[in-house]
């Protein structure tokens, strides 16, 4: 069986999550025997490959013509809800700010129908060509409930659970305070692209008067660089770390005191198993993604309330409870990869 992996089409401008999980992927299937790899788009529809794995948004895939082998896709996939608007992207918590993005947000669709239609219009051609694919896998159940609600029609939806490396289990917590640059202080940590869907404002809002650094480790998504000033607005003090090697993470994971991820929305949340793995203290808050990966285990918060984030770090700073590193275990990409195999079929 050969597969070759489709990265997403604006990948060379985003590091995070999805990349770990496409490089992870192939490795893991490597690891099986199966000849696998990441090439370009124009390499996809060459023939030769018995499985194409594409990541997101498939059309300008399909552009290119049609794929040799059988399409397969993992959407990583956000609800209309929030794409189209209907749930307000917040920049924050807080209730009178989010009011305030709710009254704005319900002028705008009003004075501009013209807009929210050409959205529309985009959605249901990328969801049409979904519907070309032979299979679409997803990071959870409840990510393919979502899916299956958004986007009625498609030909088989299933779930490949995300995983971690073996070598994030390893991680020397005076390595990962020399790659930060700070002394031996208490520090949260949150591992992330800087947008306003990570919440990273709410999180420093949050982290307000208690005796801990926060520490941000991510690229900034382009065209949010006003976002991390405002992020640096809510928390003097703050130290932001725009890369880090992924290789090198869990020495800064394994510093932590805790990881905290307060996003809106998140398919997984690849940076708290990481934490989970050195046996760090994790915040998250809730969704039913995350807690189809991290019941039982997490220190849950509410994004839309700062307090509650708040309380949820302070829970967490009270150390591990032991079950981190072992619910970590839980999830492979050797047990991605076997899934993965057993659904391209033979």
């Amino acid at each position: 069986m050969r597969v070759v992996v489709v990265p997403y089409p604006w990948e060379g401008d985003v590091v995070g999550g999805h990349v770990t999980q496409q490089v992870e992927t192939v490795r893991a299937l490597q690891r099986r025997g199966v000849e696998a790899e990441i090439v370009s788009i124009d390499e996809a529809v060459e023939p030769g490959a018995d499985i194409v794995h594409a990541f997101e948004d498939v059309r300008p895939l399909l552009a290119r013509g049609t794929p040799s082998g059988r399409l397969v896709v993992t959407p990583i996939y956000c609800p209309r809800s929030f794409v189209l608007g209907a749930t307000p992207m917040y920049r924050r918590a807080g209730r009178r700010h989010m009011r305030s993005v709710q009254l704005r947000h319900l002028a705008h669709k009003a004075r501009d129908p013209q807009a929210r239609r050409a959205r529309l219009a985009d959605l249901r051609a990328r969801d049409q060509a979904w519907r070309q694919a032979d299979l679409m896998v997803v990071n959870s159940h409840a990510e393919a409930r979502l899916l299956r609600r958004d986007v009625p029609g498609l030909r088989d939806v299933q779930v490949a659970y995300s995983g971690v490396a073996q070598d994030a289990f390893h991680g020397d917590p005076e390595e990962g305070r020399r790659l930060l640059g700070i002394g031996d202080e208490p520090f949260v940590l949150c591992v992330g692209r800087i947008e306003p869907r990570k919440n990273q404002v709410s999180l420093a809002l949050a982290a307000r008067d208690l005796p801990v650094k926060l520490v941000l480790v991510g690229s900034v998504l382009p065209g949010n660089e006003p976002y991390l000033e405002e992020v640096r607005t809510a928390l003097r003090g703050l130290i932001h770390v725009p890369h880090i090697e992924h290789e090198r993470l869990p020495h800064v994971h394994a510093a932590a005191a805790a990881h905290a991820l307060a996003s809106w929305y998140e398919t997984t949340g690849l940076s708290t198993l990481e934490a989970l793995a050195v046996g760090t203290p994790v915040v998250v808050a809730r969704g039913p993604c995350v807690e189809e990966y991290f019941e039982g285990v997490a220190h849950f918060c509410d994004a839309a309330d700062i307090g509650s984030i708040r309380s949820a770090i302070v829970r967490a700073l009270e150390g591990p409870t032991g079950a981190e590193t072992e619910h970590a275990r839980r999830f492979s990409w050797e047990r991605t990869a076997e899934t993965l195999v057993g659904l391209y079929g033979p």
